[in-house]
């Protein structure tokens, strides 16, 4: 293993495999963006982080929401995910099949869970911010159903021998 400056990161992070997610929120306008940053933080009470860049057009939203909706995606939503990693995009148009949930959020079709998350805190570093809430319903897909993965640039597939 060779060792390299910590500025060899982002190459780095290619390597890591990431479930993809789809954050979403604004009651009057929907926003939202293609995470990869998901994590748990604790099970008891049930908290989750997520990050995003300041710059992100949802940011604003996210910032002052009350509640967003984290949605695992499934395998067969890659185009899901591309379009809603794209700037400027338009997420919510007719190729996006989704509703507003019982809280008024943005809810996409198809996705393996969907989480109601109430941000904590929203933590800014440099250019990002890192948002942690507490998970308060949980909604899930289609039993059997394989998560979308983030590997090297691209998407992906489990399979399981």
């Amino acid at each position: 293993m060779t060792t390299t400056a910590a500025t060899g990161l982002p190459v780095a992070l290619h390597q890591h495999a990431k479930g993809v997610a789809v954050v979403t929120a604004g009651l009057d306008a929907p926003v939202g963006f293609c995470a990869t940053s998901i994590a748990p933080v604790s099970l008891d009470p049930p908290v989750v982080s997520f990050a995003i860049s300041t710059k992100a057009a949802s940011w604003a939203v996210v910032e002052t929401a009350e509640h967003v909706a984290v949605h695992l995606l499934a395998d067969d939503q890659e185009d899901v995910a591309r379009a809603f990693s794209r700037p400027g995009a338009d997420k919510f148009g007719p190729g996006t099949r989704w509703y507003r949930d019982s809280a008024g959020l943005p809810a996409l079709h198809g996705v393996l869970s969907r989480w109601r998350v109430a941000p904590l805190e929203r933590v800014r570093l440099g250019r990002h911010a890192l948002v942690i809430g507490l998970v308060v319903a949980v909604e899930r897909g289609a039993p059997g159903a394989r998560p979308l993965v983030h590997y090297d640039g691209g998407y992906g597939r489990l399979s399981f021998s």
